[in-house]
């Protein structure tokens, strides 16, 4: 079969930073024309796109225009929405034939299958919107994903809301506010479909609410701190977004770190790239490994007799490593707060969620509250705090019991 551009053996330096460009952006699916047409919209930005996949690819955003290589909404939809690799041929030509989007589509009907499956089982609850009987949200799985944003719901931790007449499945709510506002402008009857099974979503007020009640912030202007790397949240110690230097692992480019966290011993066995700014190009990051100093000194000191002028040394070494196993115990966690849910309370309201399973809170649960004031299942929060971090998973603050808060020097 016969192909309207070259075959490309390798990345260009062009593609390649636009992966990496996609690889950290928001964008948003409004539309979809058949199996290779798509309307997208950026996080940020005023202007719609549309991406036609084939041979060659096509984008109307001047980027394209004027490159005339894959934009980042091209590569955006062969690594999020298609799931190719980076380091598969396929997600770096300028187009692909027949055979090959039929490939890449085979590819995402199999991961989408047990999602499917899983509307037929649908069961009811006993409330009632509009008149109309709301289905049990489905069981959010790992690899489940937003079909809006192609985020996984489970990573990204974001509050949701599902299609409550119909499918069960869920959707993140500031998702669903895009996909709703677009389709009031374009829908004659006003009526908003699941992105997921096309049927009646609910009426849009339901949708503010609950992004009231989940706490959904709008984000803020783009552009205005280019040392904040929005849309990038530390693999490590989640804290979102990672300001000032952030680095990035070269060979998971979806795995970074804030500079705290790289200089401890996390994911060693691949090389990082880092930039202070979002418009600025990755560099290579040398690293320094264990116990916080170069390894020339470590070398050093291990080869030669210690001295007293080493004592400040030491302590550096012996501050990074005490600071490294530094963990929450079981124990820690009794000093945290904890209530159960009560008929009528707060965390009752609907989108209200706990942001680690991202599900509701039922009456006679038991919550753990944290310092910083927010809630979660105990068994879901007292799980991260143990095994995980020792910080909140939503705003990255360090977790202090009162026994730490006790032991500190005053």
């Amino acid at each position: 079969m016969s192909r309207s551009v070259p075959w490309r053996r390798e990345v260009s330096e062009a593609c390649n930073w636009h992966q990496s460009q996609a690889l950290e952006s928001t964008i948003y699916i409004l539309r979809q024309t058949g199996p290779t047409g798509f309307l997208l919209k950026e996080e940020g930005e005023r202007k719609n796109v549309k991406v036609f996949m084939g041979d060659p690819h096509t984008c109307t955003c001047p980027v394209f225009k004027k490159e005339r290589d894959l934009c980042k909404h091209i590569c955006w939809l062969l690594l999020r929405k298609f799931r190719l690799s980076v380091n598969d041929p396929l997600s770096w030509q300028l187009g692909l034939v027949e055979r090959e989007i039929n490939e890449i589509l085979r590819g995402r009907v199999t991961a989408e299958r047990p999602q499917r499956a899983n509307h037929v089982k649908k069961s009811l609850t006993d409330q009632t919107i509009d008149g109309r009987t709301v289905v049990v949200q489905r069981e959010i799985a790992e690899e489940d994903v937003c079909p809006i944003c192609q985020e996984e719901l489970l990573a990204k931790k974001l509050p949701v809301t599902y299609c409550k007449f119909a499918c069960g499945n869920s959707i993140h709510i500031k998702c669903m506010q895009v996909w709703a506002e677009h389709q009031k402008k374009t829908s004659p009857e006003g009526v908003i479909k699941c992105p997921m099974c096309r049927e009646d979503f609910g009426p849009i007020d339901l949708l503010k609410t609950e992004s009231r009640n989940a706490g959904c912030k709008a984000n803020p202007p783009p552009g205005i701190r280019m040392d904040r790397h929005l849309g990038i949240m530390c693999s490590n110690c989640s804290k979102a977004p990672i300001e000032g230097k952030c680095y990035r692992c070269m060979v998971c480019l979806t795995y970074h770190l804030c500079q705290r966290c790289f200089n401890f011993p996390i994911h060693t066995t691949h090389s990082f790239q880092f930039r202070q700014k979002r418009n600025q190009r990755w560099r290579s990051a040398p690293r320094t490994l264990g116990s916080g100093l170069p390894d020339a000194l470590v070398n050093d000191l291990m080869q030669r007799e210690i001295t007293e002028n080493d004592y400040d040394l030491l302590l550096q070494m012996d501050r990074n490593e005490q600071e490294e196993l530094s963990q929450l115990t079981e124990e820690d966690l009794c000093n945290l707060p904890l209530e159960r849910v009560r008929e009528g309370g707060a965390l009752l309201s609907i989108g209200v969620q706990c942001r680690i399973c991202l599900r509701g809170f039922c009456v006679g649960q038991s919550v753990r509250r944290l310092p910083c004031r927010h809630k979660f299942h105990k068994d879901c929060v007292d799980s991260w705090l143990v095994h995980s971090h020792p910080t909140c998973p939503i705003d990255g603050l360090p977790v202090f019991t009162r026994a730490h808060t006790d032991a500190l020097p005053t």
